[in-house]
């Protein structure tokens, strides 16, 4: 078997929407990566003072972060759809609250080591969380075409096409 057909393999039997938004985050780091190599930020460094380094370190910390954080978000909505609903209420909201408290102890660290910008870690996190959930209909599109896939057309139930007929 041909390398590229077991990527595709192993692609496939993953699941698909967190390598869909894997991508997403994976295409924001990398551009404002390039973003942040490729702009002159003298006059903006150094008001802000913000280190190149740090900047970048900051950048791939937060999707880093933003990756871990979308697993979690999928391993404890899978776990929670076991239970009944009062606990699974709490099994979500204990996810979520672990997500924030360790997100929140990762900025404080950052900002007292000084070793990567807090301020570029916390936008870069919300934001590659956020724009890579809008992305992912756009990756959806492009793994069908890597995938050779197509979308299953929606078809009414037969309850719907009684209402329509009325």
């Amino acid at each position: 078997m041909r390398t590229e057909n077991r990527l595709l393999q192993i692609l496939k039997s993953k699941n698909r929407t967190l390598l869909e938004v894997y991508t997403g985050v994976l295409v924001l780091a990398v551009l404002t990566s390039g973003i942040g190599l490729i702009l002159p930020y003298q006059k903006l460094r150094a008001a802000w003072q913000i280190r190149l380094s740090g900047f970048e370190a900051a950048v791939w910390v937060a999707a880093v972060l933003a990756v871990l954080s979308y697993f979690h978000m999928y391993r404890s909505l899978d776990k929670a759809l076991d239970f009944d609903e009062g606990n699974a209420q709490k099994m979500i909201f204990k996810g979520y609250l672990f997500r924030y408290v360790t997100i929140a102890v990762i900025l404080i660290a950052a900002a007292v080591t000084g070793w990567i910008d807090p301020l570029i870690l916390c936008l870069g996190y919300l934001l590659f969380m956020k724009v890579a959930a809008y992305l992912q209909p756009y990756t959806h599109r492009f793994y069908n075409l890597v995938f050779r896939e197509k979308d299953p057309v929606p078809e009414p139930l037969a309850e719907e096409e009684k209402e329509a007929t009325k």
